[in-house]
């Protein structure tokens, strides 16, 4: 993952082996070295993929309670929002997504000040580039800042593909039936079982979707993680039990 910490990323194909992909066009902000994403000796980081439903986020809440780990999930969405001068509630529409990015953030790259950092695109450069990259490459580049910095359990976004093969990182990856997932989304958001099983399909098409385009892969296959839990079978207790047991083990990786 060396090549995408520097911009020239590799895509991870569907064994596992890496092939040549352009996750970003050549830009000013190519030049801005990315953080290495590898977390301090003695601390760890955690990524948490999981299916909508399954209740991933809520054992990362868990596991971050748990063991003292920094809980990142809303963060980065936040992060990006401030960096770019959008909404937060806008930029939450375009989280995990692929469905391109509309002219607010085009116009926040262009203006004078386009993030209250340090990125600067020269607006020639800006006008070329696309706006759903932009957003990717920064919330690549927070995910990279957190990692870098430790003992945060991270959620979503590719971070499990992002921060691949990284020492003192722990990859897991919560799924569940589907009736389980539909009673859970059911009990959730308050909505009846067509309702439910129609969001569960459409937020599996857009983490799909993300996915593959971003890394390759549709995020299922097994031997991208640690650890799979399946919380039709384990309880969230269980599930929290498991991971943290496994923290010391991959905190002690040098």
């Amino acid at each position: 993952m060396e090549d995408t910490l520097h911009g020239n990323a590799q895509k991870l194909g569907a064994k596992g082996k890496s092939v040549e992909t352009r996750v970003l066009p050549e830009t000013a902000l190519a030049a801005d070295p990315m953080p290495s994403g590898i977390p301090p000796q003695g601390s760890v980081v955690v990524t948490v993929s999981r299916q909508f439903g399954s209740g991933g986020s809520d054992i990362a809440h868990l596991v971050a309670k748990a063991s003292g780990l920094n809980y990142v999930d809303q963060k980065i969405i936040t992060e990006v929002a401030e960096r770019l001068g959008v909404d937060i509630e806008y930029a939450a529409q375009q989280d995990e997504q692929t469905t391109g990015i509309s002219g607010n953030i085009l116009e926040a790259l262009r203006s004078s000040n386009p993030f209250n950092v340090h990125y600067m695109y020269p607006a020639a450069k800006a006008q070329s580039q696309s706006q759903e990259l932009a957003y990717f490459h920064l919330t690549q580049r927070v995910i990279l800042e957190l990692a870098t910095q430790g003992n945060a359990i991270i959620v979503g976004r590719g971070s499990q593909f992002l921060l691949h093969n990284n020492p003192r990182t722990l990859h897991i990856h919560i799924f569940a039936p589907m009736e389980y997932r539909i009673d859970y989304v059911m009990k959730q958001y308050q909505v009846n079982r067509a309702n439910a099983k129609e969001m569960i399909e459409q937020r599996d098409d857009e983490q799909a979707r993300y996915l593959r385009r971003y890394y390759g892969v549709d995020g299922q296959q097994p031997n991208f993680y640690h650890l799979l839990i399946n919380t039709g079978l384990f309880s969230f207790e269980s599930a929290t039990n498991f991971i943290c047991q496994a923290l010391p083990i991959v905190q002690a990786i040098v």
